[in-house]
């Protein structure tokens, strides 16, 4: 899918900026169906995780951290700018299929993916482990971007790809969808193309402390998710046998 994806936009290379955002966006849009229909549904589990007093403080730290990195990257002034931007559609529509697309792939068929691994090898710590595995290749698919920029700036791209991606699998998991996940992701990234063009002046400093402490956040969050998913599993374990007396 990511292929196709790439090679979808070196097909439209000539086209015009808006004809392309939408090819993007339709392409994007197939992405999650093919998503949905694979798992049968965009919800990770049939019962929603409990609000706990711990769970809710770490919630708390991710918010935090997710509004920090709004603020000290001037989301709220890209966002701004689209609305004075002459190419506001085309703008919109880029953001938008790539919010779809990557949460698509990453926070959909690869996390669900790990998770499903990780289920048959009755593997701990599941959503952790999955969380990160799946980020690692959130992040490595930002390498596609060493052809065209300078490698400084990917690799910090790569590294804060991997620790937002964490976060952006603690909101599917707690929410239980793509909703907000695709949300979040779309106010990252809405902002005028000329916004996305490399910034030489990015300190590695800025980016390893500020997505050091999401990663962090994000994956002691997810940690104590495992252990409720644990006690879940066994309610809906003891809740079948009640069902089926005779199941084994």
């Amino acid at each position: 899918m990511f292929v196709i994806f790439i090679f979808l936009n070196l097909f439209f290379f000539d086209t015009t900026a808006y004809f392309k955002s939408i090819a993007n966006l339709v392409f994007s849009l197939i992405t999650l169906i093919i998503f949905t229909i694979s798992t049968g549904s965009t919800k990770f589990t049939e019962k929603r995780f409990k609000l706990t007093r711990q769970l809710l403080i770490w919630l708390s730290f991710c918010l935090v951290v997710t509004v920090s990195e709004i603020l000290i990257y001037n989301i709220p002034d890209n966002i701004y700018t689209v609305f004075t931007h002459s190419q506001f559609w085309a703008n919109t529509f880029f953001a938008l299929s790539a919010a779809i697309f990557e949460e698509s792939l990453c926070r959909g068929l690869f996390f669900s993916a790990f998770i499903g691994l990780g289920t048959y090898r009755s593997s701990k710590f599941n959503i952790t482990k999955s969380a990160i595995y799946s980020s690692l290749l959130f992040g490595a698919l930002h390498s596609i971007n060493l052809l065209s920029g300078p490698t400084t700036i990917v690799l910090q791209q790569m590294f804060s790809a991997i620790a937002i991606g964490t976060l952006f699998v603690v909101i599917r998991v707690v929410t239980n969808g793509l909703f907000f996940p695709i949300l979040l992701h779309f106010v990252l990234d809405w902002g005028p193309l000329t916004s996305y063009s490399y910034n030489t002046d990015s300190s590695w400093v800025l980016t390893l402390t500020i997505f050091t402490i999401i990663f962090v956040v994000s994956t002691k969050t997810l940690s104590l998710l495992d252990q409720q998913l644990q006690h879940l599993l066994i309610e809906i374990e003891k809740e079948n046998s009640i069902i089926d007396p005779n199941r084994n």
